[in-house]
C-alpha cells in the first residue's frame, strides 16, 4: 500500500545493568557452580521475579538464567526476596524487584572443562515502569571462571536444595502463610491450661494441696512408691472428673447447642451476675459455702480407702475447691462453644491436667512437699487480685448481652474505660492505697517488690485501654473482646462495603457477576472480632475480597438474627460462629465454607479456591470491538476512507492493561472509537516472525504503542502513543486523528 509513512522511534535504552560472578571459583570439572547475576534497576523501573505470575502463562515474563554449551542446569533459577503485590490491572499477584536484585542458578561444570575461561550466560527478563513495558529480552552475559583440577569436592557435588515454586491459581495466587493470629484450638487450650494454673493459687485450693499430700505420706507409712501411686491416682481421678463434666456438656448441648447457649443474652446476663458474685467472694465481701452433705464426702472417701476411696477423695477435693474453681470452669465451658463437640472434652482435660499438676509433681518427689510455701497474706492478696480480673470478665458477658439486645450502652470506649478503672483500682490495692479484706486487717509489713511489679502491670494495662479510648487501634487480641466496628456509632469500619442483609448482597453479586462471600458473625463472638481485626484489614486479604460481593450477617441478635441463623443452618448445615461461606448469587449454590479462627494464609487459600472456579470480572476487555490486526483490515479501512487506530498490546504488558481498562473503556471514549477502524495486534510472542515484521514495519520497540493512521493509510506521527496517558489526552488525539 503506497503512502504509508512511519515515525522513527529510537531503540529504548535498557534501565537495568548486570554484573556476574560464580561460586566456587575456581571450580573443578563435575562440580556444581552457582552463577549469580546482580541486577541494578534505575529508579521508577522494576524487573520481574523468576516465579511465573500464573500457570496459564499470562502476565509479565519471568526472569530466568541459562548457559550455552555443555553447562547443564542443576536447579531452577532463584532470587532474593521479591516484592509481592496485587496488580489490579492483571487481576492477580505479581512479584518484582526494584533498585537491586540477585538472580542465581546452579549448573554442573562439564567434565571436559579444563582451562580457565568464560561461561556464556543468557538472562531472560522484562522491565516496566508506570508508563511503558519493554518487551521480554534476552541479554548475553559473560561470567569469568577458573577451572582447577582434582576430584569433585563433597561440598559442591550436589545441587542446592531449592524450595518449590509457590502455588498459583488462575485468579489470585496464594500468599505466604503468616501467623497474625493464634490458632483457635491452640489459643483455647492455652487458656484452659492458664485457668488451671491460676485456680491452684486460689485460697480454696492452695491450702488443701499440702494437707492432701501429707495425708498420702502418712497413709503410705514411709513407702515412697505408694505415695507416688496415691498422688498420681488422686490426680488422675481429678482429671477424669473434669473430663466427664466436659463430656456431659458436649452430650447435652452438642456443637450447635453450645453455640446457642453462648450467644443467648439471658445466659450472658446470668454469667455476668455469677462472675460479680464470685468477685465479691474473692473480695471477702460475701462467703460461699457448700452444703454440709457434700462437705462430708471427704470423710466417706477416707473411710472407703483403695481405688474407690481415691475417686471419692478426688471428688471431695474438687467440690471443696468449687467456690474458687467454678468461675474458671464456667468460663472455659462457655468459651468451648465453637461448633465442635470435642472442645469441652479437650478444654476440661487441659484444665484438669494443669490443676492436678502439683499432685503429679510432688507425688514423684515426696521430699518436696515440706517446701510448699505456707498460705498467708500473699494468698489473700492473690485472691483479691483474681476478684478484679473476675469483674473485668463479668463486663465482657454484660457487653455480649448489650450487643444482642442492641442497648448500645457498652460501646468500645465505655468498655475500655471500665476495664481501665478496674485495672487502676487493682494497682492501688496492690500498693496499699486501696485497703479491704483480711490481708489489710493486720498491720502493714510494707509493699513488696512483687506487689509493686503487679501494680505497674495493672497501670500499664489501664494506660493501654486509654490508648484505645482515644481512637487508636489496639492489638487484635484485645479488640476481639470489644464490640464490632461501628457499634454505637463509634469505631466505624473502613475499607470494603459489607452488606448488612442477604438480599442486597445477592442483588449486587447478580449484577456484577461476582461470587457472594457471607460472613456469619455474632455480637457475642470473640473469634469473629479477632478475624475481623487481625485478618480482614490485611492488604493481601482486602485485594481478594474486592472480587466478591460481601455480606455480614449477625445470627445471635437483631431483627434479622433468627432469619440469618436459619439461612446458615439450611444452606451450610451449621450455626457455628464465625463461618465464612461462598455462594453463587445467581443459583444460590454453596461453593465452599470455612469456620473458626483463620490465619491470613488459610483464609487467602480459601478465597483463592473459591475464585479458581470462577472467571473474574474482565478487567482488561476493551469496551469497543477491536479486530485483530491484518493488512486486509488496513486496506478495507483505506477503501472506506476511515482513520485507523492500531493498539499494540501483550499479555505481559501491565500498562497496556491499564489503557484498555481506564482509557478505552471510559464512557466518554467509547462513542468516539466508532469513528475509527480499531485494530489490536497481540505482541505477546515478541520474537515470532509475524510480530518481528510488525515491529520493523511500525518501528515498535516497547509497549504500550498506539498508532494512528489517517484516511490514506499514512501514520500521523505526532499522535503516536508510547506509554500510559490520561483520558483527556487520548480524546484530544482522537479528535485530531478524525479531522486530520
Amino acid at each position: 500500500m503506497a503512502g504509508l509513512a512511519h515515525s522513527v522511534q529510537a531503540a529504548p535504552v535498557e534501565p537495568i545493568t548486570f554484573s556476574t560472578s560464580i561460586s566456587p571459583n575456581p571450580v573443578r570439572p563435575g562440580e556444581i557452580a552457582s552463577v549469580r547475576v546482580n541486577a541494578t534497576v534505575l529508579p521508577g523501573w522494576h524487573v520481574y521475579s523468576v516465579i511465573p505470575s500464573t500457570q496459564a502463562g499470562q502476565g509479565p515474563s519471568p526472569t530466568d538464567i541459562s548457559a550455552a554449551g555443555d553447562w547443564v542446569p542443576a536447579a531452577r533459577s532463584t532470587e532474593d526476596d521479591p516484592i509481592v503485590q496485587f496488580d489490579n490491572n492483571f487481576g492477580f499477584v505479581v512479584r518484582l524487584h526494584q533498585v537491586k536484585a540477585l538472580f542465581t542458578r546452579a549448573f554442573r561444570v562439564p567434565a571436559n572443562e579444563t582451562a580457565a575461561g568464560t561461561i556464556p550466560v543468557t538472562l531472560h527478563y522484562q522491565v516496566c515502569n508506570d508508563s511503558v513495558c519493554h518487551p521480554p529480552t534476552d541479554v548475553s552475559l559473560i561470567a569469568k571462571i577458573a577451572v582447577g583440577q582434582g576430584p569433585v569436592r563433597t561440598a559442591y557435588a550436589m545441587a542446592p536444595n531449592v524450595a518449590p515454586l509457590p502455588s498459583v491459581q488462575s485468579g489470585v495466587p496464594a500468599v505466604q502463610e503468616v501467623q497474625h493470629a493464634p490458632s483457635g484450638l491452640f489459643a483455647f487450650l492455652a487458656a484452659a491450661i492458664t485457668a488451671g494454673l491460676l485456680a491452684i493459687l486460689t485460697p480454696c485450693v492452695f491450702p488443701l494441696i499440702p494437707i492432701t499430700l501429707s495425708g498420702f505420706v502418712k497413709q503410705a507409712n514411709g513407702d515412697r512408691q505408694k505415695v507416688t501411686r496415691l498422688a498420681v491416682g488422686f490426680a488422675l481421678g481429678i482429671v477424669a472428673l473434669y473430663v466427664a463434666l466436659g463430656g456431659i456438656v458436649a452430650l447435652l448441648l452438642g456443637a450447635t447447642g453450645a453455640n446457642r447457649v453462648a450467644s443467648n443474652p439471658w445466659v450472658n446476663l446470668v454469667e455476668f451476675v455469677i462472675f460479680v458474685v464470685f468477685a465479691l467472694s474473692f473480695f471477702e465481701i460475701i462467703t460461699l459455702q457448700l452444703p454440709a452433705s457434700l462437705s462430708g464426702l471427704q470423710t466417706t472417701a477416707r473411710a472407703h480407702g483403695g481405688t474407690v476411696g481415691l475417686v471419692l477423695l478426688g471428688m471431695a477435693f474438687v467440690l471443696a475447691s468449687f467456690t474458687c474453681t467454678a468461675p474458671f470452669v464456667g468460663t472455659l465451658l462457655v468459651s468451648a462453644a465453637g461448633g465442635q463437640h470435642i472442645r469441652p472434652l479437650l478444654g476440661m482435660a487441659a484444665f484438669a491436667l494443669a490443676f492436678a499438676s502439683p499432685f503429679f509433681i510432688f507425688g514423684f518427689n515426696p521430699g518436696w512437699i515440706s517446701k510448699i510455701p505456707k498460705s498467708g497474706e500473699w494468698l489473700a492478696r492473690a485472691k483479691a487480685v483474681l476478684g478484679f480480673i473476675e469483674l473485668a470478665a463479668a463486663l465482657k458477658f454484660l457487653s455480649s448481652a448489650d450487643q444482642v439486645w442492641q442497648w448500645k450502652i457498652l460501646t468500645a470506649p465505655v468498655l475500655l474505660g471500665a476495664w481501665a478503672l478496674i485495672a487502676v483500682l487493682a494497682g492501688f490495692y496492690l500498693l496499699g492505697v486501696l485497703r479491704f479484706g483480711l490481708a489489710d486487717s493486720a498491720p502493714s509489713s510494707g509493699v513488696s517488690l512483687a506487689r509493686k511489679a503487679g501494680a505497674f502491670a495493672f497501670f500499664a494495662a489501664a494506660l493501654y485501654c486509654f490508648w484505645g479510648i482515644s481512637g487508636r487501634p489496639v492489638h487484635p487480641w484485645l479488640a476481639a473482646f470489644l464490640p464490632p466496628a461501628g457499634y454505637g456509632g463509634v469505631d466505624a469500619a473502613t475499607g470494603l462495603k459489607w452488606h448488612p442483609d442477604l438480599q442486597s448482597a445477592l442483588d449486587e453479586g447478580t449484577t456484577s457477576g461476582k461470587l457472594l462471600l457471607i460472613d456469619f458473625t455474632g455480637y457475642t463472638c470473640t473469634n469473629c472480632r479477632l478475624n475481623e481485626r487481625a485478618v480482614f484489614p490485611l492488604p493481601e486479604i482486602q485485594q481478594r475480597l474486592a472480587h466478591f460481593s460481601l455480606a455480614q450477617l449477625y445470627t445471635d441478635g437483631g431483627a434479622d438474627g433468627p432469619r440469618n441463623q436459619k439461612y446458615e443452618l439450611d444452606h451450610f448445615n451449621d450455626v457455628a460462629l464465625p463461618l465464612y461461606g461462598v455462594v453463587d448469587p445467581k443459583s444460590g449454590r454453596v461453593i465452599d465454607s470455612i469456620a473458626g479462627v483463620i490465619t491470613p494464609g488459610k483464609f487467602a487459600a480459601f478465597l483463592d479456591h473459591a475464585l479458581s472456579g470462577q472467571s473474574l470480572p474482565a478487567a482488561s476487555a476493551p469496551a469497543a470491538a477491536w479486530a485483530a490486526y491484518s493488512d486486509a483490515q488496513i486496506a478495507a479501512a483505506h477503501q472506506q476512507s476511515k482513520p485507523v487506530i492500531i493498539d499494540f498490546t501483550a499479555d505481559w504488558c501491565v500498562n497496556c492493561k491499564v489503557i484498555e481498562k481506564e482509557v478505552f473503556a471510559d464512557p466518554s471514549v467509547v462513542p468516539q472509537l466508532t469513528n475509527f477502524v480499531t485494530l489490536q495486534s497481540d505482541m505477546t510472542d515478541w520474537s515470532s516472525p509475524k510480530n518481528a515484521a510488525l515491529q520493523q514495519k511500525f518501528n515498535v520497540v516497547s509497549l504500550p504503542a498506539i498508532v494512528f493512521l489517517d484516511k490514506n493509510g499514512s501514520e500521523i506521527k505526532s499522535l503516536r502513543i508510547t506509554g500510559r496517558l490520561p483520558v483527556a489526552d487520548f480524546l484530544k488525539r482522537l479528535t485530531a486523528a478524525r479531522y486530520n
